[in-house]
């Protein structure tokens, strides 16, 4: 049985073929900062992705209401590919103020398609050295991760030791795959495929797994769910995904599959749109969303590590945790290749 592609996904691509999104190159003018803290609206307007924890949204809505006067409007526009559409698509007159949820292999695209301004925290000594992505502060890191498969081990009595047994039948229709073209994690597992298998040989592997892909939804949230519903034993997700159930379920049943000890690492940003026309909050949200007080509300809410190395992870965190090596392929390269490396993909599912 091959993968059965989501509407969403078929949606995306419809966006893409209209605003030549798809990978394509952009505007290529030099990036410049803008410095002017301009205030044309009483309203700051923030886009993020529709897993953005409630109690992150809350956190957001009621500290510019009591710090400021100022009313938030958070709309939760979709998974990323989704929310890098409605962005571009509304470059020339932007109705948002911040972006929050791309990963940072978005950011070559962000600097070609002039969709940010560079905005420099000031509170810049709060985020972890290693994660600054940008030396100028285009974006701002405000959590991390790794993205690695997740089983149910009441389903999966075996799981996967490594990306060569994931291809034994025992997996047949037992992936839920998330696509690259819309999801973050989705994106950065087939990035994880080409660390491990080259330009040359990811597309054989793609190819040989096709059969144990049960499904491909388009973002994380359908996907997750779909996992946690039992239509599948495995799916692609974070490290931390489990702690969550350990966290509020008391349960150990969700786990996750590193295979030797090394997994992608996804670095998720926010910043601040161009022709922004409340830029001086939306510099106060950076600045907060870098804050102890956001911060260590990131592992109860995201269920992934923080920026802020004083913030202490709880102990479902710390429960059965491996050390994990981080994986990364330049941004550049990403950049230039992408589209490739998705209509491949896309090709050894067909």
């Amino acid at each position: 049985m091959r993968p059965r592609f989501s509407l969403l996904f078929l949606t995306f691509v419809l966006l893409t073929s209209l605003t030549g999104f798809g990978w394509a190159r952009g505007v290529t003018e030099d990036f410049e900062a803008v410095e002017d803290r301009r205030v044309e609206t009483d309203e700051l307007v923030v886009y993020t992705y529709d897993s953005l924890a409630g109690t992150l949204r809350r956190l957001i809505e009621s500290h510019f209401a009591e710090e400021y006067g100022v009313t938030v409007t958070l709309e939760r526009i979709g998974d990323t590919g989704t929310l890098y559409t409605q962005t571009f698509l509304e470059r020339d007159d932007p109705r948002a103020d911040v972006v929050i949820g791309f990963d940072e292999s978005f950011i070559p695209r962000l600097r070609t398609d002039r969709l940010f301004e560079a905005y420099e925290p000031s509170n810049i000594d709060l985020v972890r050295p290693e994660l600054a992505v940008t030396d100028d502060w285009l974006v701002t890191p405000f959590d991390f991760g790794f993205i690695t498969l997740n089983y149910d081990s009441e389903a999966l009595s075996e799981p996967p030791t490594g990306w060569d047994d994931l291809l034994d039948d025992r997996f047949r229709n037992s992936i839920i795959m998330l696509h690259p073209g819309t999801s973050s994690p989705g994106r950065n597992f087939l990035l994880a495929s080409i660390a491990e298998f080259g330009e040359d040989g990811f597309v054989d592997f793609w190819e040989a797994l096709s059969p144990n892909i049960l499904t491909v939804t388009g973002g994380w949230s359908e996907g997750y769910g779909l996992y946690t519903q039992g239509e599948a034993p495995l799916v692609i997700s974070y490290e931390t995904s489990p702690a969550f159930h350990r966290e509020f379920e008391e349960t150990d049943r969700y786990r996750s599959a590193i295979f030797d000890n090394r997994a992608y690492m996804q670095i998720e940003v926010a910043g601040i749109v161009r022709g922004a026309r409340n830029r001086l909050n939306a510099e106060r949200l950076i600045d907060f969303i870098v804050s102890e007080e956001f911060q260590r509300e990131i592992p109860f809410t995201q269920f992934m590590y923080p920026i802020h190395p004083a913030v202490e992870l709880p102990q479902s965190f710390l429960e059965g945790n491996v050390d994990v090596e981080g994986v990364r392929l330049d941004n550049d390269l990403i950049e230039e290749n992408f589209s490739a490396w998705l209509e491949a993909w896309e090709d050894a599912l067909r």
